[in-house]
């Protein structure tokens, strides 16, 4: 008996260890046609179920923006989650007025939140007022999935957002100015096609970060 009551004594003087930090995210496609749907759909979740408690993919449709559901996503996982980022694999957008009517609250869970569209860079400081910790970004007409194919494997790896957004945009760059794109452009020049501007596409696709350039996913 002494020794039972001894162990709860113990026990009860215990600190019960504190909750694990989770992180949940989020992935948006715009509707665009079914092969770049599922192109999106499978690299996002390839990389992204490595490193997040949860992940949820949310896609638009011809007949539903997909705006209700993705709110709905947000505010599910901040519930859950310590963090939610958000990955927009879409064209040019405002989704920063979409998440302006959850409560602030549920803003207060966002932490990374990149962007994929045209000129959606000057987002950074309408995202930073709503909560989220870190923005990236492209300036304007871009390669975003170019991007991308360097930006996330770094990001899930854990490394930190501003190594991970300045090496990505120096292999970004290195391809843009690479003999392979200028033969494309060449090519595409000599058939009629519309003209490749690699200089041009590389001032529109140089990533942006604004907020916090030391996060990591974990």
């Amino acid at each position: 008996m002494r020794f039972l009551a001894i162990a709860l004594l113990l026990a009860a003087c215990t600190k019960p260890p504190p909750p694990a930090v989770s992180h949940a995210a989020i992935a948006f496609r715009d509707d665009v046609p079914g092969y770049q749907k599922l192109a999106s759909e499978k690299y996002a979740l390839h990389y992204l179920e490595r490193s997040y408690e949860s992940v949820e993919y949310v896609e638009a449709n011809a007949t539903d923006d997909g705006q209700a559901r993705l709110l709905a996503a947000i505010s599910a996982a901040a519930g859950k989650h310590h963090t939610v980022d958000l990955f927009f694999l879409s064209h040019g957008n405002r989704y920063d007025t979409w998440v302006a009517t959850l409560a602030a609250p549920v803003r207060a869970k966002l932490r990374l939140v990149y962007n994929t569209g045209a000129g959606d860079a000057r987002q950074g400081s309408s995202w930073l007022a709503l909560g989220a910790r870190a923005y990236v970004g492209h300036p304007g007409g871009n390669v975003a999935p170019l991007f991308l194919t360097y930006f996330l494997p770094r990001w899930v790896k854990g490394v930190d957002l501003r190594t991970a957004v300045d090496e990505a945009n120096k292999e970004t760059k290195d391809d843009l100015s690479g003999s392979l794109v200028k033969g494309v452009a060449g090519v595409v020049d000599s058939v009629g096609g519309p003209h490749l501007d690699p200089p041009k596409l590389w001032a529109g696709t140089e990533a942006q970060l604004h907020g916090d350039p030391t996060l990591v996913v974990k």
